[in-house]
């Protein structure tokens, strides 16, 4: 692989508009690891707005028809799967032939749409919601496309979902790993700019130290609005890409709970605290500052956490139908859920017994003139009312009322 990493920085400066810094490096993460995975590092300081790499438009496979305003955006752009197979099929007589080497070596097997049938079932289980099979082939190539079932296309499909940027496919550029940087700590350290019939640069954003990683995010980005309305966080990121996010996550639940007759819908982001804390604590941000709004959906983290940690005790692999690679994620992402939902109930039971101490003090017996006016300032600033228990804590007030 090393020497195809070399092989791609060389065609790339061969262009006379291509530019690979001499700072940057493809190499595995752990050199003392071969399976440590690759990634893309820096050997030297780098300034903030400084070039990483710059790739001229005719170095970028795009759509026939791409521009930055161009084709719909969707997961996959249809034509350019359709430009990525030509090239394909030209072979030897392509000009993109040191890039196109990574999509021959480009390993599906991986995404869950691939996985056995055992392992998908058991992921299923584990998770506790149903998972699109086959996402990028079945919703997004057959029928958004109308592509074939041709292997060759295929994988095509799954590599352009994988890999693209919008509308184009650029060299270098994907073999960037992800990771988000919005909480704690900076991991985000450098963004792409892609000006249509011009080509794509590869901008630092901040200072990078040498021996540093060079990470973008796949769905907290300039461009990433739908992904984000979308609910697009660890588990969806796993669902289209085969693996399990260092931090920090991003977790959201959205489902109809029948028990209650409510929908419960929580999201929030974790990560490791800022340095000075104690090793391994955690932070954890409610999406738009919102907590748990009620009893109800501190409930069902409970009883989620209760849930996952007794597949936990169940979880070995002792299925031979499940590859060794499947049962590692799985147990990966399980661990994430346990940690993620444990660090949830702590904050969300702190947060509620405080509100609960704000309307005990509202409603006391020496204060109970002007009561509901103090019980609506705490629901304005602890989130949106729930008329069901504002209604309760209403009721108890006219009850307490109600004595002579």
């Amino acid at each position: 692989m090393q020497e195809q990493h070399r092989e791609l920085i060389e065609w790339i400066r061969s262009h006379p508009d291509g530019f690979v810094s001499d700072k940057l490096e493809i190499r595995v993460a752990d050199p003392n690891n071969p399976a440590s995975g690759s990634g893309m590092f820096v050997n030297g300081p780098i300034k903030e707005g400084e070039l990483l790499y710059s790739l001229p438009w005719d170095l970028l496979i795009k759509a026939d028809d791409a521009s930055p305003d161009g084709e719909l955006k969707t997961l996959m752009s249809c034509g350019l799967v359709r430009s990525l197979l030509r090239e394909l099929r030209l072979g030897d007589e392509s000009t993109f032939g040191p890039y196109l080497k990574y999509f021959h070596s480009f390993d599906a097997s991986g995404l869950v749409g691939n996985w056995s049938e055992d392992g998908y079932d058991l992921l299923v289980e584990i998770s506790g919601l149903d998972w699109s099979h086959n996402t990028f082939v079945d919703d997004y190539w057959l029928d958004h496309c109308d592509g074939s079932t041709d292997p060759l296309e295929e994988k095509a499909a799954e590599y352009v979902a994988t890999r693209a940027e919008d509308f184009v496919l650029i060299p270098l550029f994907d073999l960037a790993n992800h990771r988000n940087g919005h909480m704690n700590y900076a991991h985000v350290n450098k963004k792409i700019e892609v000006v249509g019939g011009v080509g794509a640069d590869g901008i630092a954003t901040r200072d990078i130290a040498a021996g540093e990683e060079i990470h973008h995010s796949y769905y907290l980005c300039p461009k990433c609005g739908d992904s984000l309305s979308d609910g697009f966080g660890t588990r969806r990121l796993l669902q289209n890409y085969g693996f399990v996010e260092s931090m920090p996550q991003r977790w959201g639940f959205y489902l109809k709970n029948d028990d209650l007759d409510e929908t419960i819908d929580i999201t929030f982001d974790i990560d490791y605290a800022k340095p000075g804390a104690p090793p391994g604590e955690l932070d954890l941000r409610w999406d738009d500052g919102e907590t748990p709004k009620n009893e109800n959906e501190l409930i069902y983290l409970r009883e989620e956490l209760e849930r996952l940690e007794e597949e936990e005790d169940e979880l070995n692999n002792d299925d031979d139908e499940i590859p060794d690679s499947e049962y590692d994620v799985i147990r990966r992402y399980l661990e994430a859920r346990i940690v993620a939902f444990r660090k949830a109930i702590q904050v969300a039971t702190e947060v509620i017994e405080k509100f609960d101490d704000q309307i005990e003090q509202a409603v006391s017996m020496e204060d109970i003139e002007g009561a509901d006016d103090e019980i609506e300032q705490v629901w304005d600033q602890r989130g949106s009312p729930e008329e069901k228990m504002m209604k309760q804590h209403r009721e108890l007030i006219e009850w307490i009322r109600s004595h002579p």
